[in-house]
């Protein structure tokens, strides 16, 4: 096995560790950290991540990533920009309907 690849399989073997539902508590971790969850589902998430450290450390992981991509992308795009796109959008959608 390459170096590559050992790392690869390093987050599955780090998260994850406690073996309690710890797939379904990382298949929902975006929809947990962007508050899209219902109550239920959202109960079950913050329970597996105070019981399992793995899967609470790629949660903190997932946090820091979140923040840096909110930080990074403060800019808001020029005016004409934004117009160009808007009229792309309009002709893409018109022409779809078109088709």
């Amino acid at each position: 096995m390459s170096e590559f690849d050992e790392s690869a399989t390093l987050p599955a073997m780090h998260a994850g560790s406690c073996g309690n539902n710890c797939a379904d508590a990382l298949d929902r971790l975006w929809e947990y950290l962007d508050a899209e969850l219902e109550a239920p589902d959202s109960d079950v998430v913050r329970a597996h991540l105070s019981e399992c450290q793995g899967c609470l450390e790629e949660y903190d992981v997932e946090v820091v990533v979140k923040n840096l991509v909110r930080r990074g992308c403060q800019e808001v795009a020029p005016d004409a920009l934004r117009m160009r796109i808007h009229e792309q959008l309009t002709v893409m959608r018109v022409t779809t309907s078109l088709d």
